[in-house]
């Protein structure tokens, strides 16, 4: 287990290696600056231009930025936005927060709830609330994720307001408001992102679950546990559910990354100051370190997720421990 361990660490570092690389070239060849992004159609005084080409870099060729930021990378370094003129390590402190609490929030959610109706959507097939279940997940999970986050806020916050549009918290709440105060003023904000996140992507766990949870449920096994009278109960989740933990444990790792990125449509339309929405403001402005910097982060997730995926395939299935 120890040596299978260290072999997935050092395929996971080299993988983060190869994909940060990866993504610095692919930015350096596309068309345009960053410089030409900010400036727009404003003109510039062709020396002070050259300034600030110098002062932000710009005019590095691809190698000198991949070695650069390799450089930078290893000194706990990650350069400085162009956009924002904020230290990249201070954007991601503040906006990694309220990513990690809606993606967090919404992993639990699908992992609990979703699994749970999954199972008994399985070993109850031919109800017509087995039939509402899956017909309303499919239908949300169809459903681009801001297509029903805007439905959200014209149906709760505009026709009915009652939760606000967006935002982490109100922005008039006073001061010295107490602890409770801002509790629920912060849930109130997050209401609405947590239910588009959820409507969007709690069908495939709870799909995924339904299925392996059926080929389970005709096991020898669960058949001579009902023969003896075992309560249903424990039938579905002693004998159903544990069986049919495997494929979930692998969408478990491959859900992970999704804290950190799988909501940039969600936190755009709800102005969430998270990782989703600054990505895209970075990547809109063509500011490039931010980019690669939220790119290492959603790269060094991928791999936790997929390490935190390999290590409780071999807790759950015994078959694999010996490998």
């Amino acid at each position: 287990m120890s040596r299978w361990m260290i072999r997935r660490i050092a395929e996971a570092v080299a993988t983060t290696v190869v994909a940060l690389l990866l993504l610095i070239v692919l930015l350096h060849l596309l068309p345009g600056d960053p410089l030409s992004a900010l400036l727009g159609d404003r003109g510039a005084d062709p020396a002070v231009r050259a300034d600030l080409e110098r002062c932000w870099s710009s005019h590095r060729n691809t190698w000198q930025s991949v070695t650069t930021y390799f450089g930078c990378l290893a000194r706990g370094d990650l350069s400085y936005s162009l956009s924002k003129q904020e230290p990249v390590l201070q954007l991601i402190r503040e906006r990694l927060g309220p990513t990690l609490l809606l993606g967090g929030l919404t992993l639990l959610i699908d992992f609990t709830i979703g699994l749970a109706l999954g199972v008994w959507s399985a070993l109850h097939p031919d109800t017509w609330r087995a039939r509402l279940i899956s017909a309303t997940t499919i239908v949300g999970y169809t459903l681009p994720s801001f297509v029903v986050g805007m439905l959200l806020v014209w149906i709760f916050a505009i026709k009915l307001p009652w939760l606000p549009t967006g935002q982490l918290s109100e922005v008039t709440l006073p001061v010295d408001s107490g602890a409770w105060a801002v509790f629920a003023d912060h849930i109130k904000h997050l209401i609405l992102p947590l239910t588009a996140m959820v409507i969007a992507t709690i069908a495939v766990p709870l799909r995924q679950q339904r299925t392996a949870a059926m080929t389970t449920a005709a096991a020898p096994w669960v058949l001579a546990a009902r023969a003896r009278g075992v309560r249903p109960f424990a039938v579905a989740w002693r004998h159903c559910w544990r069986p049919a933990l495997t494929p979930i444990v692998t969408l478990l790792g491959l859900w992970v990354p999704m804290l950190v990125a799988g909501a940039v449509f969600v936190e755009s339309v709800f102005s969430w100051p998270g990782m989703g929405s600054l990505l895209a403001d970075a990547t809109f402005a063509r500011d490039v370190p931010v980019v690669v910097a939220a790119g290492f982060v959603v790269i060094v997730v991928v791999q936790i997720g997929s390490l935190l995926a390999d290590a409780l395939y071999h807790i759950v299935d015994p078959a694999q421990r010996s490998t």
